[in-house]
């Protein structure tokens, strides 16, 4: 009986830790309040949506008839699985093309430093092939895009070869779906499947970038690559690999030094390193 209480306790632990991450996020630093507001409505509203989903896949799954052997709402080796992670992630340089009074100019190599981020995921492998899953993931990173000068080709106005681009935060949210492929490894008759299981994933995100001026909505690729280690049958530990690709994000009213405000548009990749725990059942 108190086995099976410890087990009842995970799903909660775990998503206060992630309610408690949705609080500390770091912010924008000039966000407006609409933004402020989506900033702090989505991390919590994600643990309360992932939160009363899985209690209900949970109370689904194990009210079901028992099988031959007993085993109430026994279906098979695949499983449901809820999970929150925390890491650092990376933009690497990229060209920006600004559009000024009409005429095209593109900034070479613009720099963005590294954010951190953070999420939660839920998921499900099949029962007939524990192989293969799909998961649904949302997630926040912040990004601050540092003071640079930049040099512009062609040059506007046929002189002006350089600009001062002034610094801005950067709020990345993501929400993704993912087809998921695993194997397992080290088996035992706690977890059948193996209790190292690594496992790749790629599907389609939403992404909506917010700048300080502006904001942008593009859909991208989502690729992961990661390893699970399940300590229990149903807690897990993961470390994973992410990278996100969109394609001409356009960003409005985009500040050149000395210049009218302009819109950008630019190929957004980002590459994430994260850990986290995922409750199984």
């Amino acid at each position: 009986m108190k086995r099976n209480r410890k087990n009842r306790l995970w799903p909660l632990i775990l998503m206060v830790t992630i309610a408690w991450l949705a609080f500390v996020y770091p912010k924008p630093a000039a966000a407006s309040s609409g933004d402020t507001l989506i900033v702090t409505a989505v991390p919590i509203g994600s643990v309360l949506v992932v939160g009363a989903a899985s209690y209900l896949l949970y109370k689904h799954r194990f009210t079901q008839p028992a099988d031959a052997k007993g085993r109430m709402g026994y279906k098979g080796p695949g499983e449901f699985f809820v999970g929150g992670f925390f890491g650092g992630s990376f933009v690497p340089g990229t060209d920006w093309t600004y559009q000024v009074a009409g005429q095209n100019a593109t900034a070479r190599n613009m720099t963005i430093d590294p954010g951190v981020t953070g999420g939660i995921k839920l998921g499900y492998f099949l029962d007939s092939c524990p192989y293969f899953g799909v998961e649904a993931e949302g997630s926040i990173g912040n990004h601050s895009q540092p003071s640079q000068t930049v040099s512009l080709n062609p040059p506007l106005a046929g002189r002006i070869a350089a600009g001062r681009v002034p610094s801005q935060s950067l709020l990345v949210w993501t929400m993704a779906f993912h087809l998921v492929g695993r194997y397992g490894f080290l088996p035992d008759q706690e977890v059948p499947f193996g209790r190292l299981q690594p496992y790749v994933g790629i599907g389609p995100g939403l992404v909506v970038l917010y700048a300080e001026a502006d904001s942008a909505k593009n859909f991208g690729l989502e690729v992961e690559a990661g390893l699970r280690y399940m300590f229990t049958k149903h807690l897990g530990g993961f470390v994973e690999y992410k990278f996100s690709k969109q394609w001409a994000v356009e960003l409005e009213s985009q500040q050149l030094a000395n210049l009218p405000a302009s819109r950008a548009e630019f190929d957004f990749d980002r590459h994430q390193v994260v850990a986290g725990l995922a409750y199984h059942f």
